[in-house]
């Protein structure tokens, strides 16, 4: 009967020892923010999106009328596939929609697949600018 009573102290004591060793490791964070123009002029409007697809993460800010954002919730550190989109459009506020579709030319197509952008950035662990300048 002494052999399993010290079988299952050892058991127990392994246990507890496991649960205070274990846990996630923390992944480094690094946080975001940057101005967008075109031809040197602020993007007034607008939305910038991170994504990672090695990370599996991403992240979108809109633009002020600066053309300045910032990401509020940390990044994993890593690299990520940037693109720039034209604003939401807003849901018709009458019964009968109305297309008011903006062209957003100071937005080229390329800029909007993040695939086709070739705007990338390796965010490190603390603070992160980047700044982009679109052009046609």
């Amino acid at each position: 009967m002494k052999l399993s009573f010290k079988y299952c102290c050892v058991l127990s004591g392994f246990v507890f020892l496991m649960a205070g060793c274990g846990g996630e490791p923390e992944i480094p964070t690094g946080q975001v923010k940057g101005k967008v123009s075109y031809e040197g002029t602020p993007l007034a409007e607008g939305v910038i999106s991170f994504y990672s697809s090695e990370l599996g993460v991403g992240a979108s800010a809109d633009l002020t009328g600066e053309g300045e954002y910032e990401i509020l919730e940390p990044l994993k550190t890593g690299t990520y596939a940037v693109s720039i989109l034209p604003p939401p459009e807003a849901p018709p506020q009458d019964a009968i929609p109305v297309s008011t579709k903006k062209e957003h030319k100071n937005i080229p197509q390329k800029y909007r697949d993040p695939q086709k952008s070739e705007l990338t950035f390796a965010i490190s662990e603390g603070e992160n600018t980047f700044d982009v300048n679109m052009t046609k």
